[in-house]
């Protein structure tokens, strides 16, 4: 039976460097697919609707996507609004899949969110946490390779937007610097699948699966 699927994340930007794979791969399962960031970022608004378009027409289905329009690096501060927000957007009554962020990650709205989402973990049928760059002692239990046309599209995404319009401190950083950065991946798939001889992955710990 198909279900909705829910993409909670903190940021624009962070769709593209780490749910791509598993939209790729699973897309034709859902009934419904939405993408739900939190924060809101003037500078990369219109990079992300040109990006999402691009995804959209690359599956060939439509995303239903909703800023729910908080500053960034104030999530704590908001935490039960940006709760309250998400939840009514949750279809209760069809069955759904959430992806968002991992506890383990230094970045604070991150964490927000995993928190969040894990209010209604109960709820969920199948629960998976992403990567990102600013993730620590990640686990990863899934890895999820992409032909080389979805990496390429996924380089050209992530190559739209520009450290300098991030609201950062210092304006040090990275989107990424050479290819190993976009997928990273690999390194984690290569000694546990060793048999496997995929170029690209993104990588993925599975909370809660439906078998």
């Amino acid at each position: 039976m198909k279900r909705n699927l829910y993409f909670f994340l903190a940021h624009i930007d962070d769709f593209e460097i780490s749910c791509l794979g598993y939209l790729f791969k699973n897309w034709h399962n859902y009934d419904k697919i939405n993408v739900f960031i939190a924060s809101t970022w003037e500078p990369k608004k219109a990079i992300w609707l040109k990006n999402l378009e691009k995804i959209q027409s690359m599956i060939g289905t439509k995303i239903n996507y909703k800023s729910l329009n908080y500053n960034q690096r104030q999530f704590n501060k908001y935490f039960d609004e940006i709760k309250d927000d998400f939840y009514k957007e949750v279809d209760f009554k069809i069955e759904f899949d959430i992806v968002t962020h991992d506890i383990n990650d230094c970045h604070t709205d991150h964490v927000a969110c995993n928190q969040i989402a894990m209010g209604i973990f109960k709820y969920a049928t199948n629960f998976t946490s992403i990567y990102s760059p600013s993730s620590i002692n990640f686990k990863p239990n899934s890895w999820i390779s992409l032909t080389d046309t979805q990496f390429k599209v996924k380089k050209e995404c992530i190559n739209m937007y520009n450290i300098e319009n991030e609201q950062s401190y210092t304006k040090l950083g990275y989107y990424m610097e050479n290819e190993n950065f976009y997928n990273i991946g690999k390194s984690y798939h290569m000694e546990n699948f060793a048999n496997e001889r995929h170029s690209y992955y993104e990588t993925y710990r599975i909370l809660k699966m439906e078998v």
